[in-house]
């Protein structure tokens, strides 16, 4: 890699995502992250995330990573937390294709959502009921790999951080 890139680009990037971060904080922060950023509404993360981050002071362009890393989970989750949503709630809307929910979000958002309300709103019953099991799962996977491995690459951070 020319160093000027590393200069640049990388070192800054990486500096402003570690910033301030223990590895259990950048765990949390990442598992987070990735819990919402599978919220089946698509186009809503982004902000979610950011809510989130500045609600709780957490490292904001961490969990942005994280959200638009996952993005492509958002759309693979959103059919297993439809089936969750319809096995809670008794109800069934019938099928519905991975085509027909992303040309409906293509066509536009306020669109998308007067369509797919009934999917949608048994997707989140889904995903809300599998938020605090993935959250805690990604944490306890994620902590141990950045308290082992992270130590290389991670910045040294004051006691209690």
């Amino acid at each position: 890699m020319p160093s000027w890139l590393f200069t640049k680009i990388v070192s800054p990037v990486t500096g402003l995502l570690k910033q301030g971060l223990s590895p259990p904080k950048l765990a949390m922060v990442i598992a987070l992250g990735i819990t919402l950023s599978v919220f089946p509404v698509i186009g809503t993360t982004t902000g979610l995330c950011a809510v989130v981050a500045l609600l709780f002071r957490l490292n904001l362009p961490a969990i942005q990573v994280a959200n638009y890393a996952a993005f492509p989970l958002q759309i693979m989750l959103f059919f297993p937390f439809l089936e969750i949503g319809e096995a809670v709630s008794g109800n069934s809307l019938g099928t519905i294709s991975e085509d027909t929910l992303v040309s409906a979000f293509n066509a536009g958002f306020i669109e998308a959502i007067q369509e797919l309300a009934g999917y949608l709103l048994l997707a989140c019953l889904g995903w809300a009921i599998a938020t605090v099991p993935l959250f805690f799962i990604l944490y306890f996977i994620m902590k141990p790999l950045l308290q082992k491995y992270g130590a290389a690459v991670l910045p040294a951070t004051p006691s209690g951080s």
